[in-house]
């Protein structure tokens, strides 16, 4: 069992965040499944929740949870953070604060955020003291290898003596962006070198994969490999599942897609996770085009009810 600060973690595995993927329909459909260790919002502006912006606040509406809920917060200066962590500590149910410090998004890089932070060591110092000092809730960082060099160790080493009680780390540059392979020989180099929980991410797709990197990591964070596959925890965990499991998973999100956004929004958002959903599925080519191609949320919800299961489990 993982220590996150005042967290026992049950689950060495839970989803990497994801925008527009970890929303609340997401971790609701894990959190009801089983099995992560906790979640993980999609990114939130730190500014935009410490003026209080409807949009912001909307994104972090509450559900009754089973499974720790973390904020995943983006910005780029000491009081954004502070000042939006206290927010989620005094106002919200949530158990923890996520720091992004990786997104290579030109949009979020372009204002010192995400992976720019890399750049910037003392600012990465700056960020985690200010934090450490303002909150009693678990304070956790997502990184990359580094911006446009490795220097994951410096930045690891950083957060870790600031007091971070988690690193994840994604295993590529920002430059990479999510094309090669994660470097994941940087996994056992890393953990010599700090003492707070280490957790990998990067090209994680099945339960053996994600199992053989629990060999050199504490725990695995996990993207479009748990979206591709929604019973992707259990099985980690040891769960055998059938078609009728996977069938009752697509069938519940499409029920929370429909239960949580309006009319309009619901057939982007069956595409959104059409993407990921059929990845590296060779048999649910037509289908997924058949998805992309649909006018309503009605009718590309009836291609995933006629879907074959037998063939989704094809690979490419």
């Amino acid at each position: 069992m993982l220590k996150i600060g005042n967290l026992n973690i049950k689950y060495p595995a839970m989803p990497s965040p994801m925008a527009g993927f970890t929303d609340i329909t997401y971790r609701k459909l894990m959190d009801e499944t089983g099995y992560t260790g906790y979640m993980v919002t999609e990114m939130i502006s730190a500014e935009g929740l410490r003026r209080r912006r409807e949009r912001t606040v909307e994104m972090i509406k509450p559900f009754e949870f089973k499974s720790p809920q973390f904020v995943q917060l983006f910005g780029a200066e000491p009081d954004q953070f502070v000042d939006a962590a206290k927010y989620i500590e005094n106002e919200t149910a949530y158990s923890g604060i996520d720091i992004n410090m990786g997104c290579p998004a030109p949009k979020v890089v372009r204002k010192d955020g995400g992976s720019a932070l890399l750049k910037d060591p003392p600012r990465v110092a700056a960020i985690m003291r200010a934090l450490k000092r303002s909150t009693k809730l678990p304070v956790t960082v997502k990184i990359r290898l580094g911006f446009d060099n490795v220097n994951v160790f410096e930045i690891a080493e950083i957060l870790d003596g600031e007091g971070a009680d988690a690193v994840a780390v994604h295993f590529r540059l920002r430059s990479d962006g999510y094309r090669g392979h994660a470097k994941w020989e940087y996994a056992p180099l890393l953990k010599e070198r700090i003492k707070t929980v280490l957790i990998g991410n990067g090209d994680i797709l099945t339960a053996a994969e994600a199992r053989e990197r629990l060999k050199t990591v504490d725990a695995v964070m996990i993207g479009r490999g748990a979206v591709r596959n929604l019973l992707l925890f259990a099985e980690i965990a040891g769960v055998e599942t059938d078609d009728a499991d996977t069938r009752r998973s697509i069938d519940r999100l499409l029920a929370l897609i429909r239960e949580h956004y309006p009319p309009k929004l619901r057939l982007p958002q069956v595409k959104s996770f059409a993407r990921f959903l059929f990845f590296g599925r060779s048999g649910c080519k037509r289908i997924r085009n058949n998805i992309y191609t649909s006018k309503t949320f009605e009718e590309a919800k009836s291609h995933l009810d006629g879907m074959e299961l037998n063939r989704y489990f094809e690979m490419e």
